[in-house]
């Protein structure tokens, strides 16, 4: 009987002793799960932040491309002007150089007019090479068709040659590569009004 009743306090302290164990490792369990969930908020909220940096920087890192590229314009706007201004001023100077020259031929008590007039011709061929280096094109449209974009016309003139054709020009344009710097005064022809009455009330000869 005692063996028994030992066995069965034996049997009982085994099981105890088991639901003891599995409680303890219930409350493992939970505790790594509620762990794992207050640790889950915590990772993102770094993967944010961590982000969040990574976007800061790649925005500052932009203003200051940006920042720079705007210098470095500025700069090249500011040679390409200076530069302009002084190729400009160069070429002028050759100009001023041959008014200079005339003036004094001008002023000279021996003056002979051929003298004047070879002084001109070639104070005149000067200012073409400059404005030929300086890709500035002359726009003398004579005989040519009236163009609105390079031409302004001042007059128009009966003629016998095509209507809206260049007969007369006043003063000459003057064009940048393709910009217009001036325009080409002119006079346009238009057709000859009486010409046209004369030839549509003309006569007919019947031949028998």
């Amino acid at each position: 009987m005692e063996d028994k009743k030992n066995d069965s306090q034996s049997k009982s302290a085994e099981t105890s002793d088991i639901d003891e164990t599995m409680s303890d490792d219930l409350e493992v369990k939970e505790s790594n799960h509620h762990t794992d969930e207050v640790n889950e908020p915590n990772t993102d909220e770094a993967n944010l932040t961590e982000e969040n940096e990574k976007l800061n920087d790649l925005l500052l890192r932009s203003r200051a491309e940006l920042d720079n590229f705007q210098k470095r314009t500025e700069k090249q706007l500011v040679q390409a002007q200076l530069y302009s201004t002084e190729k400009l001023s160069s070429e002028l100077l050759i100009i001023m150089d041959s008014l200079e020259a005339a003036e004094k031929l001008a002023t000279s008590p021996n003056l002979k007019i051929d003298d004047l007039i070879k002084g001109n011709t070639l104070l005149l061929k000067t200012a073409r090479e400059v404005f030929g280096k300086l890709n500035i094109e002359e726009i003398n449209p004579l005989n040519d068709k009236f163009d609105p974009d390079f031409h302004q016309a001042m007059a128009t003139k009966d003629a016998d040659s095509e209507e809206n054709t260049v007969l007369e020009v006043m003063q000459k344009g003057y064009k940048l590569n393709s910009k217009l710097l001036r325009p080409a005064l002119v006079i346009v022809s238009k057709k000859n009004q009486w010409k046209t009455w004369k030839i549509s009330h003309r006569p007919h000869i019947w031949i028998k």
